[in-house]
């Protein structure tokens, strides 16, 4: 009986197993199966980025380019000048060659003469000129214009330039300076520009300023130093020391006495200090060697800020009344005026974009395409996000041209598209 239990139990196992066999039997789902795998939505397209240049507002003045510049004169008539006089006259061709040329330059010219405020001066001079009153044109033939008082753009006659420059001198006797002022007349000539004044429509404002000193004597203005008569300067072209220049043809200390004016000769009236006065016949020392003219090189150091050190200003800005290289001399004086009015800084209204090191600018006039470089080209300031273009381009002028800058901006427009 306990066998036929055993053999029982050992049959029902094995059936159980045989039932859950996969091979035994037929798995049935009593409802179809769901298939349950997430759809995986279609890629979208990368965004892409277009690059797209845009040009500054060819409304803007900025965009215009009618260079200006007023160069102003202050001549030294003493008698002992006539020579120099003859030689800036043989010469000046060389110093508006360039100015002249660059059809371009709206240019203004014109000379005041130097003053003297002592007593004779004022009681023998002669020329109807009052203190920085410009004087009036002359033609070749030395006749006077009575309308007009400096040479423009639009009249194109060098030789009117030279004859109007050609003021002479007025000896001693005769009611000429002997204390040569230069920052007196200098200072009343920019205050004599309003309306109906006697400088009226010579200074423009925003027009280079060029003073050009001719003389062989030092400044002798009383009420005046050098430099106030830089900051004056300064001050009138609203600040702006890039708009101001000052050259000086001047005598220098190691110059022969017989160049220079009395007052800076070794003269016991001028410089008693270079000679023993306590005989009846003053004798020289021997302590002075020569005397420049130190008030109008101070003056042209600080009147051309931020051009250099003082001896590198001096350098450029300063040429001797008795160079033997006069005209070349006056030429490059002529040349860096050109090339100062020349220069023109145009401010951007976008920052642009820089790709792979190259900036996304290009600069043109007209159909002109103006290269990216120091010199003869133009340079991006990013202080002051603007284009800086150098005053020795060599521009194929058109009549009516301007400037046009185009920039891919650094915040771009983004667009989408399909792939």
């Amino acid at each position: 009986m306990r066998n036929l239990i055993i053999i029982a139990i050992y049959f029902s196992a094995f059936m159980l197993v045989s039932a859950c066999s996969p091979e035994s039997v037929s798995l049935r789902a009593e409802k179809p199966l769901v298939d349950h795998r997430v759809a995986v939505p279609e890629s979208a397209p990368p965004e892409i980025q277009k690059f797209e240049w845009i040009t500054e507002d060819g409304g803007q003045s900025q965009l215009d380019f009618n260079p200006q510049v007023d160069i102003l004169f202050v001549t030294d008539n003493s008698d002992s000048m006539k020579s120099a006089q003859e030689n800036l006259i043989r010469n000046i061709d060389r110093f508006t060659a360039g100015i002249l040329k660059n059809k371009m330059i709206d240019y203004h010219i014109g000379v005041i003469s130097v003053w003297d405020s002592s007593e004779r001066y004022l009681k023998t001079k002669k020329d109807g000129y009052e203190i920085g009153d410009l004087r009036f044109i002359r033609n070749s033939q030395g006749q006077t214009a009575k309308n007009r008082r400096f040479v423009a753009k639009s009249d194109n006659n060098s030789k009117l330039i030279a004859a109007t420059l050609n003021i002479g001198v007025t000896p001693y006797e005769q009611g000429g300076p002997e204390f040569e002022e230069m920052f007196s007349p200098l200072a009343a000539a920019l205050e004599k520009t309003g309306r109906g004044a006697s400088n009226e429509g010579f200074f423009r404002e925003n027009a280079q300023l060029v003073v050009v000193l001719l003389t062989d004597a030092d400044d002798s203005s009383k009420n005046i130093t050098p430099d106030e008569m830089a900051q004056k300067l300064i001050d009138f072209k609203g600040g702006r020391t890039e708009k101001v220049s000052v050259y000086g043809v001047l005598v220098r200390p190691q110059d022969p006495d017989t160049y220079k004016d009395w007052d800076l000769r070794i003269h016991p009236k001028y410089h008693p200090e270079c000679f023993d006065m306590s005989q009846k016949t003053p004798k020289n020392n021997g302590k002075c060697t020569g005397f420049g003219p130190e008030r109008l090189e101070k003056f042209i150091v600080e009147g051309n800020q931020n051009q250099g050190t003082p001896e590198q200003i001096r350098a450029k800005h300063i040429m001797s009344i008795v160079s033997p290289r006069f005209g070349d001399d006056l030429a490059k004086i002529g040349s860096d005026i050109t090339v100062k009015t020349l220069a023109k800084e145009i401010f951007l209204s976008q920052r642009p974009r820089v790709d792979n090191g190259k900036l996304m600018v290009r600069v043109r006039y007209g159909n002109q395409v103006i290269p990216q470089r120091a010199q003869g080209g133009w340079l991006y300031n990013p202080e002051n996000n603007s284009i800086l273009l150098s005053g020795d381009i060599d521009y194929v002028y058109k009549e009516g041209a301007r400037f046009s800058v185009d920039l891919i901006p650094l915040t771009l427009k983004k667009t989408s598209s399909q792939n």
